[in-house]
C-alpha cells in the first residue's frame, strides 16, 4: 500500500506539539499541501500561516528561535530555499539556530506542477552552508523517524520531501536510524548510491538487473550532513564501481558529495544520473524516463560500467 510521506509529517508535527509546547510551525500558505494543517487545527495559537512571504517566514521562525521557540517552516522546496536562500543564510545558517526547515515538493518528482515548481538546485544550495544539516529520506518510516530526529538534534536542519506517495521500503516496526545511510539491498558488481524519491527506482533497477545476473547493492544516502563517510568507502571497496541516482541537478548534489569525498579518500569509477537542465511538465514516470533516472536508465548505467 502506497502513503504518502507529507502525511507523516503532519503526524510526527502533532505528535512533538503534544510533547513540546515550544514547538512553533510556519507555513506560507500551502499547509494543506505540506500536511501542516494538522497540526495548526490541533494548536492554532502556535501555528503561524505566514502568506506568499517566505522571506519573511524564515527571519520570523529565526526570531522565534532566538527567544527559545523551536520553530518548524514548510513550504514547497521551490521556494525554501529557492526563493529565501539569504535569509536562511543570514539569519539561520549563520547564527547557528534551531530551525527546522521541512520542505516539500522536491525535484521532477513535483510533474504536472511544471519547471517553476521543480526544485533541483534546493540540496546544492544548502550544501553550501556551514552547520546546516541536510536529510532527504525515501519512505513514509524514514520521514517519520526523520521528523523526531531533527526536533532532538541542535542547530539546524533542511528536510527535502517529496510529492507522490510511496510503498513503505523500511519495516515500520523496527527502529530506524536517521542519522545514518542505509543498505538496502547487498551486491558485488556495481553500487547504486540514492536518496529520497529515487530510492525506489534505484531498488526497482537492482531487481532488473539481477535477472541478467548483475549483483547491485543499493544504499539509501538519507543524511548528506552529517556525511556517513563510512559506508561510502566500504562500498567502494566492496564493487570498485558506483552509480549516484537523484531527483535533482546532477550538480552539487548527493552525487557531488560522493564524489567530492572518494575523490581523495578512495578513488572510484562513477556514474552521476540527474537532472542536467531546465525541466518541463509532465507526469513523474515520463519525467524520469526523459530525464534519464528511471530505472531503466539506471539498469543501461549499470550495464556499461561492468562491461
Amino acid at each position: 500500500m502506497k502513503v504518502n510521506v507529507r502525511d507523516l509529517y503532519g503526524k510526527a508535527l502533532a505528535e512533538l506539539g503534544d510533547s513540546d509546547k515550544d514547538v512553533v510551525v510556519l507555513d506560507a500558505d500551502l499547509s494543506g499541501s505540506t500536511k501542516t494543517a494538522v497540526f495548526g487545527k490541533k494548536y492554532p495559537d502556535r501555528f503561524f500561516n505566514m502568506g506568499i512571504c517566505e522571506q519573511d517566514m524564515v527571519a520570523t521562525a529565526a526570531g522565534l528561535a532566538s527567544c527559545g521557540k523551536h520553530p518548524f517552516v514548510s513550504t514547497f522546496c521551490a521556494f525554501v530555499p529557492g526563493r529565501s536562500f539569504d535569509q536562511i543564510r543570514m539569519c539561520i545558517a549563520y547564527p547557528n539556530l534551531n530551525v527546522n526547515l521541512v520542505s516539500t515538493h522536491g525535484g521532477i518528482s513535483v510533474g504536472k506542477d511544471g519547471a517553476s515548481h521543480h526544485a533541483n538546485e534546493d540540496l546544492a544550495m544548502m550544501r553550501t552552508l556551514p552547520n546546516m544539516q541536510i536529510y532527504v529520506p525515501s519512505d513514509p518510516v524514514s520521514t517519520y523517524a526523520t521528523i523526531h530526529h531533527i526536533y532532538n538534534e541542535e542547530g539546524p536542519s533542511y528536510v527535502r520531501l517529496f510529492r507522490d506517495s510511496v510503498e513503505q521500503i523500511y519495516d515500520p516496526n523496527e527502529d530506524f536510524n536517521a542519522g545514518k545511510s542505509h543498505v538496502l539491498r547487498e551486491g558485488e558488481d556495481v553500487t547504486i548510491f540514492t536518496c529520497g524519491y529515487s530510492t525506489h527506482d534505484a531498488l526497482k533497477a537492482a531487481s532488473k538487473l539481477k535477472q541478467d545476473n548483475i549483483s547491485a547493492q543499493v544504499i539509501d544516502m538519507q543524511v548528506l550532513r552529517p556525511f556517513d563517510e563510512k559506508t561510502i568507502v566500504a562500498a567502494a571497496k566492496r564493487c570498485g564501481r558506483i552509480i549516484t541516482v537523484e531527483d535533482h541537478s546532477v550538480y552539487c548534489g548527493m552525487g557531488g558529495r560522493v564524489c567530492e569525498y572518494l575523490s581523495s579518500a578512495y578513488p572510484t569509477r562513477i556514474s552521476r544520473l540527474g537532472v542536467r537542465s531546465f525541466t518541463e511538465s509532465g507526469s513523474p514516470k515520463d519525467l524520469y524516463i526523459k530525464y534519464g533516472i528511471s530505472s531503466n536508465a539506471i539498469v543501461k548505467k549499470a550495464k556499461e560500467l561492468v562491461k
